[in-house]
């Protein structure tokens, strides 16, 4: 899109917010609660081949290799970065920050018309890749009323008919993608009030009940197919009744799920989050005793919009761009605006890490290409170059949450450390030669544990 028609567009739906400067929250005791729960401590015992030790005294480096907390990512937002030339690259920037990625399973996008399932392969490509990294899936998700095929929307279809396509459709994600780790089961059933009361969808989704009935009855459709899945509640706002009392009427009927997702998409000021309101729905949230995702994590690098009729009229916009196939208007990215985010983001990453119940941290957006809502809230900009958020993490994740340590032997090949929770290898020098093993350090492990080393071969001839 042309500058001189993408500025006016900006200037028509963008109301002035009073600064991009962020207040930095206070962050009580977040560091202590971190050391607290996100570290333990660890006792290695360092065993050669033949079954000798270590010798006392010897000095060993411990690098943390990944995370045991899933630091997330989303692949399912942004379709045009397998199109680009830096594709590799980005794939390269999300694999250095993530170990958990979102994978779409929109069902629209891979089928159009009954029993015609194919699964797009870009999609298919991104799966592969993440899973080949060793990430942990989530499928995104198992059934939404948005993003159906017109046959699951037709008015004129039998109630009946409609649930068949579901259970069919829950029956073929379940059973043809074992790579899944974890589901959204329905995903933001609150929000059917939004759809036409006309849609097949909303029908057979009245026929069952509210959105209480309806997760209990897609939670155990998902049970009945696939027992030992692992399940999640996933939903656009903390600020729901429905949505806790579809929590609670799934815990009172017996039906269980794994995982509480709360959505925090940052569009207006109406929904951006401040500290004393992440901390209230952690806390208010963490009482059903169940882990907690911030499962969509938006924070934008332009100016929020201030009322809800300035936004809804910019996503109508964009709305209409996208049906007649052009290039969606994008409202710009700014220097200002993006050392914003990244200081919200670092804030937002330090409380939401050092609250208990916290299991997941997923960032929705990566890059800033054609985004959703037109609105930037990347990690990368629209080249996939990293922006200052990226680095915030990238901090964060790599350096300050991280352990990288040299620790001496005691007798017995005997060595202690305390860090993060992940998994760590272990590299000592002993008779001229480099020896390396791997281990994890668990939260709640006390024992000893015997680290198998061996000899790393000598690469310096590769340089």
């Amino acid at each position: 899109m042309s500058k001189s028609l993408l500025l006016p567009l900006v200037t028509i739906f963008c109301l002035n917010f009073a600064s991009a400067e962020q207040v930095p929250w206070r962050l009580d005791s977040a560091q202590d609660r971190i050391e607290a729960i996100r570290q333990g401590d660890c006792h290695l015992r360092l065993v050669l081949p033949d079954g000798q030790t270590i010798p006392k005294e010897s000095v060993c480096s411990l690098s943390q290799t990944r995370h045991a907390f899933n630091f997330g990512g989303s692949l399912a937002s942004d379709w045009q970065a397998p199109k680009q030339d830096w594709y590799d690259d980005f794939k390269a920037q999300f694999a250095n920050l993530f170990n958990y990625a979102t994978i779409d399973f929109y069902w629209a996008v891979h089928e159009k018309e009954p029993d015609e399932w194919s699964y797009n392969t870009d999609s298919r490509e991104k799966l592969n890749w993440a899973k080949a990294q060793g990430m942990t899936l989530r499928g995104h998700p198992l059934m939404w009323h948005e993003v159906l095929p017109d046959f699951m929307t037709d008015s004129e279809r039998d109630t009946s008919a409609i649930e068949a396509d579901i259970v069919h459709h829950v029956d073929r994600l379940l059973t043809s993608f074992p790579e899944i780790d974890e589901w959204d089961v329905y995903n933001e059933a609150p929000g059917i009030k939004w759809r036409s009361e006309k849609e097949g969808v909303r029908r057979w989704f009245e026929s069952v009940g509210g959105p209480s009935e309806v997760t209990e009855k897609m939670l155990r459709m998902a049970r009945s197919i696939h027992p030992n899945g692992r399940y999640i509640l996933n939903h656009y706002t903390d600020l729901d009744v429905e949505y806790e009392e579809s929590i609670e009427h799934c815990l009172s009927a017996g039906v269980d799920f794994e995982v509480i997702g709360i959505q925090t998409h940052m569009h207006t000021e109406m929904d951006s989050i401040d500290e004393d309101r992440l901390w209230k729905a952690l806390e208010r949230y963490g009482r059903y005793g169940k882990p907690l995702h911030l499962s969509e994590i938006s924070i934008l690098s332009c100016e929020p919009f201030s009322d809800w009729d300035s936004f809804n009229a910019w996503k109508d916009k964009v709305d209409a761009y996208d049906a007649r196939g052009q290039d969606r208007p994008t409202i710009p990215s700014t220097p200002e605006w993006e050392q914003y985010q990244a200081n919200l983001a670092r804030d937002f990453y330090t409380l939401a890490f050092s609250h208990p119940a916290v299991e997941s941290i997923i960032w929705w957006t990566i890059t800033d290409l054609e985004p959703w809502r037109g609105m930037p809230a990347g990690l990368l900009d629209a080249e996939g170059k990293a922006k200052p958020a990226y680095h915030a993490l990238d901090q964060l994740i790599n350096h300050e949450w991280n352990t990288q340590i040299e620790v001496t032997t005691a007798q017995d090949g005997r060595a202690q450390f305390r860090g993060f929770y992940g998994s760590y290898t272990v590299t000592v020098q002993y008779e001229g030669e480099t020896w390396t093993g791997e281990f994890d350090l668990r939260r709640g492990s006390r024992d000893v544990q015997n680290v198998a080393l061996r000899v790393t071969p000598d690469r310096g001839w590769l340089r």
